[in-house]
């Protein structure tokens, strides 16, 4: 069994595990998920008088830009890796009347594809052999799901490749991140089977659970049935053949109801009226690349129903892209969400997990 009292934390640097004498000074350890962005880490380490040894001694030279970092986090026995990145800012901290600190902050190896702008293109490809190019290019290796459509011909157009494979991503609903080397393109998660229930007022209840069952600290939910639309509409042409391409989305095109009774969609037509968005979208080859992009955009629009925020206690292997499940929060609220953002920071208060939750329906 998890002891919970006894949280911990392990920090390697280029390789080598930080010396007892070096971890008993790290005061406080925080690294933020979020698929589509780049993922970090940082901590903060006490940097004391009148040595400083961080900033005014040889030892300095320990915490430099680019050296790589692999952060564990857990509990005393149980720790598991969390992020592999790189250092990319320093922050000395000297205040009048407080113990000087040292902040090294960093990002996931997915800052590599955000260089500079390009201008190239690609023919008769698919998303997962871009993919595998870009991961190539970066010294990564690729985990690509494969759509099944092939493209004739695709242009990045002044972007960075960063910015290129989230635009690819969006078009089709997947989504884009990097754990430890390996750079991943997938499908977006919310139809994932629930990895924790997390549940509100029964602290003892969820202790006494399975490993399944967490205590739910805080939680604060929105439900705004303004912004997801009922139908989604994209317009599109092919100069090469001068064909007009029209595709039509709507709830019957929603991945997943995430266990909900009523979609964003539903939730409308209380007030009697059609919400319909329309995109005029750059030129598609084929009336299936259009229809792949009207269905995506209506998923990625209608995870917008229901926003929050919640915080447990501090679990190692909750992370973004998760599919969680609210207990105790009210029966329209109640189901699972996707974890859109997973903060983890251990400090002077102990370990929490902080989460940015979505949905796209309500119970």
């Amino acid at each position: 069994m998890v002891n919970y009292f006894a949280p911990a934390f392990r920090v390697e640097v280029n390789g080598a595990r930080l010396q007892a004498d070096v971890s008993m000074n790290i005061e406080h350890v925080e690294i933020v998920s979020k698929p589509d962005t780049i993922d970090t880490f940082s901590f903060t380490i006490t940097n004391a008088m009148p040595k400083m040894r961080w900033t005014h001694t040889d030892d300095d030279e320990l915490f430099t830009e680019a050296k790589s970092v692999k952060i564990a986090m857990g509990y005393v026995d149980d720790l598991q890796d969390m992020i592999e990145g790189e250092i990319t800012q320093i922050h000395p901290d000297f205040p009048a009347d407080a113990i000087p600190t040292l902040t090294v902050e960093g990002h996931s190896l997915l800052h590599r594809l955000q260089g500079n702008n390009k201008t190239r293109t690609f023919q008769n490809v698919t998303d997962k052999q871009i993919v595998e190019q870009l991961a190539q290019d970066a010294g990564l290796e690729a985990d690509a799901e494969d759509p099944n459509v092939q493209y004739e011909y695709v242009i990045q157009a002044n972007q960075t490749d960063l910015d290129f494979l989230r635009d690819r991503a969006r078009r089709i609903h997947f989504e884009v991140l990097v754990q430890n080397r390996k750079l991943i393109f997938r499908r977006s998660q919310e139809n994932q089977t629930k990895t924790y229930t997390l549940l509100w007022a029964e602290t003892q209840k969820s202790v006494a659970a399975s490993g399944r069952v967490l205590p739910l600290k805080s939680c604060s939910l929105q439900m705004n049935t303004l912004r997801p639309p009922t139908t989604v509409e994209v317009r599109s042409y092919d100069p090469k053949s001068k064909q007009a391409f029209v595709s039509r989305a709507g709830s019957a095109d929603q991945t997943s109801r995430m266990g909900g009774r009523q979609t964003g969609a539903d939730v409308s037509t209380t007030f009697q009226r059609q919400r319909g968005h329309v995109h005029v979208s750059t030129p598609f080859a084929s009336q299936q690349e259009c229809d792949q992009h009207a269905r995506a955009a209506y998923n990625n629009e209608a995870m917008g129903l229901i926003t929050g925020n919640a915080a447990t206690i501090g679990t190692p292997d909750l992370h973004s892209g998760q599919v969680i499940e609210l207990r105790g929060v009210g029966k329209r609220f109640e189901g699972e969400y996707l974890v859109d953002e997973a903060t983890h920071s251990l400090g002077g208060d102990g370990y929490q997990t902080s989460l940015n939750l979505k949905r796209n329906a309500v119970s």
